[in-house]
């Protein structure tokens, strides 16, 4: 029998950064395998019990993630054809502390994909995600930021933490410093503008052919917004909630039809101009080490005190 092994690409986040639809043009790739669940969250909590208390988690990440080796590798056909695995959690970029030196354990040849977003539009975004799905109970992004360190020190899971997730520059450093070479790092502005080039650029980044990908424009996906009919998100989100009928519906409505509904009901919207000026001040030292750490500029509109 074939022996299993692990994924040999990882797109780690950022979480609201565009890595959901990164990791779904990777696996409508005809050399290439993604995992599903997408997010199994093994290298950030490899050999624990996940067990989040805030509103939401118990019927997501506390049941959704692997977390036992065997099982983790499990996810991995060892009779696959692929030219390349992986799978996309945004956890392992966050909890860098713990998950590099796994990471590098099971695959010291790993390749590391990473998206980042400006940071008060991805913390916004992540507000608006929790909102849509009925688990935020604040209606004002602020109010919900000033409450973020008591909702931590609760044990809400890594999504309720808005602006610590907008932190990039150390947990980028780390993975660079241990995978010199193996990092790309993209940015969702690039993504949104020039999708087709940036996939093909990160689908050759993890050793796969761009040009025997599928052409077509690809899709929004895990989008975040203002529902259009508030009735219908209800709906959606007590679906959801229920992780049985949650798995009936993924195995027979594709991916790309459960996107195309879901994201027809949302309006786009964004930060407000008191929220940006409000949060840029949180943001400026780490974006100014996140330059140097890349070594180029970031792109034009980020946040600056």
């Amino acid at each position: 029998m074939p022996e299993r092994t692990g994924p040999s690409f990882l797109v780690v986040g950022a979480a609201r950064a565009g890595s959901t639809a990164v990791t779904e043009a990777l696996r409508a790739h005809p050399d290439a395998f993604v995992t599903s669940p997408k997010e199994p969250h093994y290298f950030a909590f490899a050999g624990q019990a996940p067990g989040f208390t805030g509103p939401g988690d118990d019927e997501t990440i506390n049941v959704m993630a692997v977390t036992e080796l065997e099982n983790y590798l499990s996810l991995f056909p060892a009779d696959r054809r692929a030219a390349v695995a992986g799978e996309g959690s945004v956890s392992t970029l966050y909890y860098h502390e713990v998950s590099v030196a796994r990471v590098k354990a099971m695959n010291p040849d790993m390749r590391i994909v990473v998206v980042l977003r400006e940071p008060v539009a991805r913390a916004f975004s992540a507000f608006q995600y929790l909102t849509v799905r009925g688990y935020e109970t604040e209606s004002d992004f602020l109010v919900a930021v000033a409450d973020e360190q008591r909702r931590r020190g609760a044990g809400w899971h890594h999504l309720w933490h808005y602006t610590s997730m907008s932190r990039y520059a150390q947990a980028v450093a780390h993975f660079v410093e241990e995978f010199d070479g193996a990092v790309g790092v993209w940015f969702h502005d690039d993504l949104e503008r020039e999708p087709q080039r940036i996939l093909a650029e990160i689908q050759e980044f993890v050793g796969l052919d761009p040009s025997r990908a599928m052409q077509e424009q690809p899709q929004r996906v895990n989008a975040s917004g203002r529902p259009r009919q508030p009735v219908v998100q209800k709906a959606m989100a007590w679906a959801g909630s229920r992780p049985h009928l949650r798995q009936g519906v993924k195995a027979v409505v594709p991916f790309s039809l459960r996107e195309r509904i879901r994201s027809a009901n949302l309006q786009p919207t964004a930060a407000s101009a008191e929220a940006v000026r409000a949060l840029a001040p949180t943001f400026a030292n780490d974006l100014t080490a996140l330059e140097e750490v890349l070594g180029r500029p970031l792109p034009e509109g980020w946040v600056r005190p």
